[in-house]
């Protein structure tokens, strides 16, 4: 079988804010990449050189005439999106933790998700993506806690996907035969999922043939990755998905980490080496086959990492083989993603961008879809100061007019919780300024 898909990662220069907003400005190379038969997986705005701003990207390109999996890419969301036409309840808060930029609440396994439950306290529903929560073997999200994979997050907020709740979802899991001499330890995680969690999981295929996840560098110094194989991934889950499966996780070994590497990174001077790739497989998934999905890294590591006590963030890191129960607790009520032909039209019982009360995220990375999206759809930003990452995408440079800026995931709580009982901010912070009056000399009579 030929390489019909590849992966690549581009970086782009871009002109600084077009007139009607920063979405606008990123989706304006998109669209002249995808006459080249490419589609956007990722893209984050990550730095300025004097009046352009320097985007990083993950594309996958596909042949020319190429059919197969191909003509479920060819729709961009980036190019169109949809604008947030009201507020509707129930109150929902997207959490943002992006991968692969070293955050200081998320950079390591599940670190966030104390920080996301308590935003969940202040909210009717917090959508989260897995970064967030999952912690190799723990993931102790709260229950109005929505576990949905980056990709379709991106896109919910886009206004492209509605999310429809589940009570329980039947998970299909792909092995990537590179760690064939894991399995036994995979298939005792599903079975144990099942036996004590009560999760339908024991549906699971080994790839027919090694998948190729190898981690990359950004020029910015993200971590990012490449498929050497990415049709195998598909085929696969679209497999699964005809045996009944209604999410889909992965397990796969992700070459190119070195012991070195490991250690800086337990050490906070890098990323997550892995965080990358493991998004590029799940964002490709979610796009192509639009079911929930999630990912866990294979022992790539047994002569790379040994254990270590050093670095409290990363001790979920140590205590599972397969890291992979987090991923099976939050598929297992992960709400459907339902593709839309406009906002109108949305199912009744799903949630979309018109309940989005509020995204929380960085202060330091506001050049991601989530932040860009915000804008367009005017919806409030909150940027965390003290969740520092290796990006200076601040505010000061992107000029959004929705964002507000917090200390801490404790103080963006308060801002959730005034906005949910309606309470004005600026009631809130001292000095209180006078009211603004109107001056009415202008005003014509018809």
């Amino acid at each position: 079988m030929g390489r019909r898909m590849r992966i690549e990662n581009l970086r782009l220069e871009i002109r600084s804010r077009e007139p009607s907003g920063w979405l606008a400005a990123v989706a304006a190379p998109m669209a002249d990449l995808a006459t080249s038969g490419a589609y956007p997986l990722r893209l984050a705005i990550v730095d300025f050189v004097d009046d352009r701003a320097i985007v990083e990207a993950t594309v996958v390109r596909t042949e020319s005439g190429e059919r197969g999996f191909a003509p479920r890419i060819e729709d961009i969301e980036l190019i169109a999106p949809r604008r947030k036409t009201h507020a509707s309840p129930p109150m929902t808060v997207v959490q943002v933790v992006p991968t692969g930029i070293r955050c200081e609440f998320g950079g390591y396994a599940g670190d966030a998700c104390p920080a996301t439950n308590l935003l969940a306290a202040a909210a009717d529903f917090v959508v989260a993506h897995p970064n967030a929560v999952n912690a190799s073997d723990l993931n102790e999200m709260a229950g109005n806690v929505l576990y949905v994979e980056g990709k379709s997050l991106d896109d919910f907020l886009l206004g492209r996907l509605a999310l429809r709740r589940t009570t329980a979802n039947r998970i299909g899991t792909f092995i990537d035969p590179t760690g064939s001499a894991y399995i036994d330890d995979v298939e005792n995680a599903l079975n144990a999922a099942r036996a004590v969690g009560g999760i339908d999981c024991g549906l699971h295929t080994v790839l027919r043939r090694e998948i190729g996840a190898r981690i990359e560098w950004s020029e910015k110094g993200c971590a990012v990755g490449t498929i050497e194989h990415p049709e195998a991934i598909l085929e696969a889950v679209e497999r699964l998905i005809a045996e009944g499966a209604e999410a889909v996780g992965g397990v796969s070994v992700i070459h190119g980490v070195s012991g070195e590497m490991f250690q800086q990174h337990l050490s906070g001077l890098i990323p997550n080496p892995s965080g990358g790739v493991e998004a590029i497989i799940t964002h490709l998934v979610s796009r192509i086959h639009r079911i929930p999905t999630a990912h866990a890294p294979l022992p790539y590591y047994q002569d790379v990492k040994g254990k270590d006590v050093r670095n409290p963030r990363a001790s979920a890191e140590f205590i599972s083989t397969p890291h992979y129960y987090s991923v099976l607790k939050g598929l297992s009520k992960a709400p459907a993603v339902v593709p839309l032909t406009d906002l109108d039209s949305a199912p009744a019982q799903t949630l979309t961008v018109n309940n989005v009360a509020a995204v929380v995220m960085p202060a330091d990375c506001l050049g991601g879809i989530p932040a860009l999206a915000a804008e367009f759809s005017g919806i409030p930003l909150i940027a965390v100061r003290e969740n520092e990452t290796i990006l200076n995408v601040t505010n000061e440079k992107m000029g959004f007019e929705n964002v507000i800026e917090v200390e801490s995931y404790l103080e963006a709580s308060g801002v959730l919780l005034a906005l949910k009982q309606g309470i004005s901010l600026e009631s809130l912070r001292r000095p209180l300024g006078r009211g603004r009056r109107i001056a009415l000399d202008a005003l014509a009579l018809s």
